[in-house]
């Protein structure tokens, strides 16, 4: 599965969040200055991030953005659905009629599971543990 560069800055804008939380709101401005993002670029995002329900946006001069639930309960699939869809590997595993073999492939199926332990595993890291090293996150590779 590939990261949009739309995606990679959904992720950037809500660590950045996340990160500021106890601070309060801060602004689209600020975070797309930290996080070397587009202005507009992050601005779509957040609004998007915002209509998703990850975010909340204020307006005014104590406005800005903030989480809409703690970190811990918003996990990485959460924000990727919302910076390009669905994870999927590959277009044949979820596309019908994307390749006149899919009725008797046997990769299909296999990359059919391949989508499941990648949203599995989206699904079950959270932001809490993607901004907080010491989390411990599922299928870690630490010993």
């Amino acid at each position: 599965m590939l990261i949009t560069r739309r995606t990679d800055y959904a992720i950037r804008i809500m660590r950045t969040i996340a990160e500021n939380d106890s601070e309060g709101p801060i602004s689209v401005r600020e975070i797309a200055e930290r996080d070397s993002i587009p202005y507009q670029f992050a601005r779509r995002i957040a609004y998007d991030l915002a209509n998703d329900g990850l975010i909340k946006v204020t307006r005014g001069a104590r406005g800005g953005a903030e989480l809409s639930r703690d970190a811990k309960d918003i996990s990485m699939r959460d924000i990727v659905i919302v910076g390009q869809g669905m994870p999927i590997c590959s277009r044949c595993s979820k596309e019908d009629g994307w390749c006149e073999n899919e009725d008797s492939c046997s990769v299909k199926t296999a990359l059919e599971e391949l989508d499941v332990l990648v949203n599995d595993y989206l699904a079950k890291l959270s932001l809490a543990q993607v901004i907080r090293p010491e989390e411990d996150r599922p299928y870690s590779t630490k010993k």
